[in-house]
């Protein structure tokens, strides 16, 4: 499941980097209108996502990281971090294929930090002994 979950993030945030050196299209980085009416000059509200997008992309693959077990307690800040972000480039450069990334983001926010979810660890000793998996010590305490 960790290992799911880690792909799954990786790839969120992979996605991202379209706004960065993607084809103009489904990522508008160069056309914020909800922004620029309000506004905002273009090239600051690009620049602005750019910075973004690179947080999105570093917090959701360090977070992929904490999912295998590895430093486990930033787990929640990184999803914070990484899904607020998130949010806000897709909001920002908002079409309809930047939909589904927010309901994502909104996914990952409720289950962490609503529900508490936090993958198994792959990696450390979360179900495991000194001699052996969780299992081998079960069938040890059964036969002994």
């Amino acid at each position: 499941m960790s290992l799911l979950v880690a792909l799954i993030l990786v790839l969120h945030a992979s996605i991202h980097i379209g706004y960065i050196c993607g084809p103009a299209w489904p990522f508008m980085a160069s056309d914020p209108w909800l922004v620029t009416g309000l506004g905002a000059s273009p090239d600051a509200v690009r620049a602005a996502g750019i910075v973004l997008v690179l947080v999105t992309f570093v917090a959701f693959v360090l977070a992929a990281v904490t999912a295998t077990g590895l430093a486990r307690s930033l787990w929640k800040p990184l999803i914070a971090v990484g899904a607020v972000a998130s949010a806000i480039v897709l909001t920002i450069f908002v079409t309809p294929w930047t939909l589904p990334g927010i309901a994502i983001d909104a996914v990952l926010l409720w289950a962490t930090l609503v529900r508490g979810f936090y993958p198994a660890p792959f990696f450390g000793s979360a179900g495991r002994t000194s001699s052996g998996s969780h299992a081998a010590a079960l069938r040890r305490r059964s036969v002994g």
